[in-house]
């Protein structure tokens, strides 16, 4: 609402609210009408669709963060990160400086000093810088969406380069090594990672009634925030998204859902949203939902080196070789940053040099691939056993470099 203050000096200051709450000056003036007239305009302005609030333009990018990351809905990891990035690398340098300051080329400059510093300092890793710019451009975008700048300044200003080696991508042959020394659903786990690119959060929240086995698809909505322990709605309405399954993991996951554990009417994990409308598909040994932190550092690094893969594996691993398969298959960039979920199609252009369109394609792609043969779901332990013993004797008729199927490999875990 419009109001006027009396300064020391006798003037009167006009004040008003912008559309998002924020109490700016309208200006000082020798009559209080005229401050109440100036503070009624500049509100209006401030409200219209296609204004661009020169005043709001004034505040400090720091302030605007604030302001802005406060009214965000995110996951709590991801608010800690964020704030981090936000107090540890831009706020130092541009915490007090107005938006309407803020240009591209000093957005370069500064970012290149911090990679390349003077003697004795250490550089800010690519990985840092390129979260860093992610940041501090998607706030800027805020800011020309609520009107208080007319461009994003950092629009334009490219992320860093990768070091050449840095993101692991995975073979097929790596994954089936992978997958061999995993037993059950954690096997599953591994392949519904690099099938689908889904985040370790959002397999480990993923609730069976998202599933269409029939059409082939998984609806991500939910993500597990095992920080706070609970389900939360996906961060950011472009990362809820419909990802094609290929054929041979919608048998695995059908096997899984008809022998594996039985389903629970809720997953008995609180929301952040709404009620849980039934089970989890992927749970831990005692029945616990899937904790990034442990699987990574102990299940999948043994089955690593139990499974003669060289180098490091992360559990995000598996979403970079989910967009490496796609796009050395020739699917599209944008059809990549869709299905995982990239809000920026620069994120993904990262995958861009591993190649040389739509729904089906993916599908298509992941099954040219894996290049195998669609698994039968077991049945009882005693199947299993009979299957398994077929396979040990299919290895000893082979070559000593043959393999058996690897999805066969999960569809029939071995027995304790």
């Amino acid at each position: 609402m419009a109001s006027t203050r009396r300064l020391p000096s006798g003037k009167f200051q006009g004040r008003y609210r912008d559309a998002l709450g924020q109490d700016l000056s309208a200006g000082t003036f020798t009559q209080e009408k005229q401050a109440m007239r100036a503070a009624i305009l500049a509100e209006e302005q401030s409200r219209q669709v296609d204004a661009v609030d020169t005043k709001g333009g004034k505040i400090t990018w720091g302030a605007w963060f604030d302001t802005w990351h406060e009214a965000r809905d995110v996951a709590y990891a991801t608010d800690e990160h964020y704030r981090s990035i936000a107090v540890n690398h831009l706020k130092p340098q541009w915490g007090l400086v107005k938006l309407a300051d803020i240009k591209e080329l000093e957005i370069q400059r500064w970012l290149k000093k911090k990679q390349h510093p003077p003697k004795g300092t250490d550089p800010m890793s690519p990985w840092t810088a390129r979260a860093v710019l992610m940041l501090f451009k998607t706030s800027l975008n805020a800011a020309v969406k609520a009107k208080r700048i007319g461009s994003n300044p950092a629009k334009d200003v490219p992320y860093p380069d990768l070091p050449e080696g840095l993101e692991r991508f995975l073979t097929p042959e790596e994954v089936d090594a992978i997958a061999f020394n995993l037993s059950g659903v954690n096997a599953l786990l591994a392949w519904t990672g690099v099938q689908t690119g889904m985040r370790i959060g959002e397999m480990a929240g993923l609730h069976w009634n998202r599933l269409d086995l029939e059409r082939g698809a998984v609806n991500v909505v939910e993500v597990f925030d095992q920080k706070a322990m609970m389900i939360s709605p996906v961060p950011k309405d472009k990362e809820k998204r419909t990802i094609p399954l290929p054929d041979d993991l919608v048998r695995l996951l059908a096997n899984h859902r008809d022998h594996g554990r039985a389903r629970q009417a809720t997953c008995g994990i609180p929301h952040k949203v709404g009620k849980c409308s039934g089970d989890i598909v992927f749970r831990g040994g005692r029945g616990a939902p899937i904790r990034s932190s442990d699987w990574g550092k102990n299940v999948l690094k043994k089955a690593v080196r139990d499974g003669g893969v060289e180098g490091r594996v992360r559990v995000h691993d598996f979403r970079h070789t989910y967009a490496s398969w796609l796009i050395q298959e020739g699917v599209s960039i944008p059809e990549v940053a869709l299905r995982m979920g990239h809000s920026d199609w620069e994120v993904t252009q990262k995958y861009a040099h591993l190649g040389d369109d739509g729904f089906d394609k993916v599908k298509e792609a992941l099954a040219r691939k894996l290049n195998s043969p669609e698994p039968e779901p077991s049945g009882d332990l005693e199947s299993r056993v009979v299957e398994l013993e077929r396979l040990v004797a299919e290895l000893l008729r082979a070559t000593p470099r043959a393999t058996a199927d690897p999805l066969d490999r999960v569809a029939a875990p071995r027995p304790a």
